[in-house]
């Protein structure tokens, strides 16, 4: 009796290692070790690692170019700032100037009226667009470059002015 008992226990025992049959190397028992499905499971690792490795360089390049395209705008930006400094400084001496110039007729004074109102209106174009500072630098800049073309025509009148 105890013989049979002990050969239950061991056949009990034996019958826990061997639960199911799986794939998975980590996850087998004692009889069911398989070299073949050990060898498809690291093939199958090494393709996830290949694939994941391929996806961070992806991403690197992702990065380096985003990277890039800020670092332009950013440039891009600086320059159309400094485009709207220039632009400022440009009204300001317009200002000078046509505050400077004395009117001998009622014909140039009213040319000089409407040019203060035409440099006043540039110097709000202005405010508008500095205090845009987050806007698209290209726009920034087609703007500065029209605030420059604005003011330029406004000093060759302002000059055409003194010389009547």
């Amino acid at each position: 009796m105890p013989r049979i008992l002990v050969l239950c226990l061991c056949a009990m025992l034996l019958g826990g290692c061997q639960t199911g049959r799986t794939t998975d190397p980590s996850q087998g028992g004692l009889f069911s070790y398989s070299p073949e499905a050990y060898k498809q499971r690291a093939a199958q690792r090494q393709e996830r690692l290949k694939m994941l490795q391929r996806e961070q360089i992806a991403e690197e390049q992702q990065k380096a170019a985003l990277t890039q395209t800020a670092a332009e705008k950013k440039a891009a930006h600086t320059k159309a700032q400094q485009q709207l400094r220039q632009a400022g400084r440009e009204i300001t001496g317009l200002k000078k100037q046509l505050e400077g110039y004395k009117a001998t007729n009622e014909a140039q004074q009213a040319a000089l009226t409407e040019m203060l109102v035409r440099r006043a209106v540039l110097e709000g174009d202005l405010k508008a667009l500095g205090n845009g500072s987050g806007s698209d630098p290209a726009v920034l800049q087609v703007e500065a470059e029209r605030l420059r073309r604005e003011v330029e025509r406004l000093t060759n009148d302002a000059e055409a002015l003194s010389a009547i």
